[in-house]
């Protein structure tokens, strides 16, 4: 069934993976030239490596291209990083399965989990696109698959923490699971002495330290460690503040009203299945790691635009959990009174009066007969309940998905990033200094440009490279968001050299626009 399943998901996840969803976040650009300069240039990013992530994520990436040679087959750098995505996302299937058998699921509700997962709009909009928390996901459900299987083991809790410091290094937010994976562990252990069961623990987070602490190690030989303290500070508290998602107005609540508009129904099922999914000893650890992607976005802090990722396969364990759960087994259905003859009391001899014996034997089969009914019964409206639910769920996700689906199959919303690129390439002689956003910066840079990443234009090796500021600039390729009157403020470089230069080119329209500006009056 597995095979199956995950065939199916390749379906979905690898029709038109590049042209939906369009070029909306320019992290896919960062993390596919992250991984080009890894491997081709030597560095561990394009710019200076400033602490803002490990790079493991990245050099998996890296990793994928050398092997397959994806940067030279791909149109382009970010098709090439997304195809490593797709592979990334078929993995997480498969663990996923894997978790929801090591937790008892029936391989019909380990699919449907899988199903619910991977077919959501969320995870087709998220699991395509170049995110460090997809690759980090992948490594998290391997920590909780070994945990779920471990029974208190030390040793196999020790793998589970170096699989969740390998998830670390490719995200560190993946510390905030850890919590739920000790807690799967100390399930799993059910039955084992409390000190097997702490020294399992014990072994984990020593696991997860060896790993993860290599990253302060890296920064302490290089002589970083105020660069990664100034980091970790700025990222956990001085970082501009997205709000909470329970305060109206906030950008933490439109991000939450964003992926509940993509699909309210995976999270909103979710999160109503994690309650019951508590008090279910066996999905206590998915209902709590559930609950703690649920309950950061109502803090007062910065929230990332791809942080509901890691929620989304522990909403799908949660739902196919509890219905797991709520399903009789095979033979309750069928269920008969049990065989044997009660005993019937004795008389103050000890011995039981031959007379009373056939009484006794009736009223005994009459009440176990009794209750093998009622249990047959309660057993039929459970199954009648989760078969509606299903049947229910079945019409409404085809119904509201199907829309979502199959624009994701027919969709070319990067054309216009892919088309704005190709004229560039094919009118503009090499060497050209062109400020651009990072999904277009290494399509130019391996084509002989000059490109300057937007974001970076303030830093101090640029402003040497510019001695004449806007005047060293050449083009401008300019996405919705570069030329909105807030980013041209916070980067003077892009402001003057928009305000000196002539329109060339446009290609779409709305937040779809891409424009090219050649610099002019030098």
């Amino acid at each position: 069934m597995l095979s199956v399943v995950v065939a199916g998901c390749a379906l979905v996840h690898g029709i038109n993976f590049d042209g939906w969803p369009g070029r909306v976040n320019d992290d896919e650009g960062t993390y596919a030239a992250q991984a080009y300069a890894m491997r081709y240039l030597g560095h561990l990013a394009h710019y200076r490596y400033w602490y803002d992530h490990p790079f493991g994520g990245w050099a998996q990436i890296a990793g994928y291209v050398s092997v397959t040679g994806a940067f030279d087959r791909a149109p382009t750098a970010v098709a090439a990083a997304r195809e490593f995505m797709f592979w990334v996302h078929l993995a997480s299937c498969a663990l996923l399965y894997v978790l929801a058998r090591r937790l008892g699921l029936r391989r019909f509700f380990a699919a449907a989990t899988v199903l619910l997962f991977s077919l959501s709009p969320l995870a087709v909009w998220f699991q395509r696109m170049v995110f460090l928390d997809n690759i980090e996901l992948m490594w998290i459900l391997s920590a909780l698959a070994v945990a779920a299987s471990s029974r208190g083991r030390a040793s196999a809790a020790a793998v589970s923490g170096v699989l969740l410091g390998v998830a670390f290094w490719s995200k560190e937010s993946a510390v905030l699971v850890t919590p739920g994976v000790l807690l799967m562990l100390w399930t799993a252990g059910a039955g084992r002495p409390r000190r097997d069961r702490l020294v399992a623990s014990a072994a984990l987070l020593a696991g997860l330290a060896c790993v993860a602490g290599s990253w302060v190690l890296y920064a302490v030989a290089r002589g970083d460690l105020s660069q990664l303290e100034w980091t970790t500070r700025y990222q956990l508290l001085d970082r501009t503040t997205s709000g909470s998602a329970l305060d109206a107005g906030t950008n933490a609540r439109g991000l939450v009203d964003f992926w509940f508009g993509i699909d309210p129904y995976l999270l909103g099922a979710g999160l109503v299945a994690a309650l019951p999914a508590l008090l279910i000893k066996r999905l206590q650890a998915v209902a709590v790691l559930l609950l703690i992607q649920a309950v950061i976005p109502m803090r007062d802090g910065y929230l990332p635009y791809s942080f509901v990722i890691i929620a989304l396969p522990f909403a799908a364990l949660c739902v196919g959990g509890v219905l797991d759960e709520l399903c009789p087994r095979r033979g309750t259905l069928a269920a008969r009174p049990a065989g044997g003859r009660p005993e019937p009391e004795a008389d103050e001899s000890g011995l039981v009066p031959f007379a009373a014996r056939p009484a006794a034997a009736a009223a005994g089969g009459r009440g176990r007969r009794g209750a093998a009914r009622s249990a047959m019964r309660a057993a039929r409206a459970r199954l009648v309940a989760v078969s509606a639910i299903a049947a229910c769920g079945l019409v409404v996700l085809s119904w509201q998905w199907q829309p979502t689906l199959h624009t994701a199959f027919t969709a070319n919303d990067s054309w216009t990033s892919r088309e704005a690129t190709s004229w560039f390439l094919t009118n503009v002689p090499p060497g050209q200094v062109t400020i651009t956003n990072d999904i277009i910066w290494l399509d130019l840079a391996r084509a002989g440009q000059d490109p300057i990443w937007h974001w970076r234009s303030g830093d101090a090796d640029v402003t040497r490279r510019l001695p004449g500021g806007w005047r060293d600039v050449d083009y401008l390729i300019l996405d919705a968001w570069m030329a909105e009157p807030g980013t041209r403020r916070a980067l003077p470089l892009l402001d003057d050299a928009l305000a000196h230069s002539v329109l060339v080119q446009t290609f779409g329209g709305g937040s779809d626009k891409m424009s090219i500006y050649r610099v002019e009056d030098r």
